[in-house]
């Protein structure tokens, strides 16, 4: 019990330092983490606010809400569906095309600056234990379908 104790808490750890990170970045152009998830989702392609909130495991209305102050703000833009006009679309804005140069973490080598310093023997042990993690938390997934 105390291992699953103790991974909670780092995975925890995990995740507020790189919110943290990115957020420090996002606050310059006035923008949130969950504003960013929700761009990172249609970035390269437009999405519906149902497939967002799908693939964020956010509620429709949360993800309708960032979605309203993104598009405020003119970072995205809804769009009508031509072919079903009860379909909207959410796509990126050119004001995000502008930003995205300025944006660490729109590059793509973000990842790679982030972790600069570690010896690479230590990123080769993160990257095996991060790949076990993954499989094993695919095995568990695997087995509730």
């Amino acid at each position: 019990m105390d291992n699953g104790l103790n991974m909670r808490v780092l995975l925890n750890r995990l995740k507020k330092y790189l919110q943290i990170l990115v957020t420090k970045d996002l606050e310059e152009f006035g923008l949130t983490a969950p504003q960013l998830f929700v761009i990172k989702q249609i970035y390269h392609e437009p999405k519906t606010i149902g497939q967002i909130s799908k693939a964020l495991g956010l509620s429709y209305s949360t993800v309708s809400g960032i979605v309203d102050r993104l598009e405020r703000e003119s970072f995205v833009r809804r769009i009508r569906d031509e072919r079903d006009r009860r379909v909207v679309w959410i796509e990126k804005a050119e004001k995000l095309d502008e930003i995205q140069n300025q944006v660490p973490y729109f590059q793509d080598d973000f990842y790679i600056q982030l972790f600069e310093g570690i010896p690479e023997d230590k990123m080769k042990q993160i990257k095996e234990s991060l790949q076990l993690l993954v499989s094993e938390l695919e095995k568990k997934v695997e087995e509730k379908e």
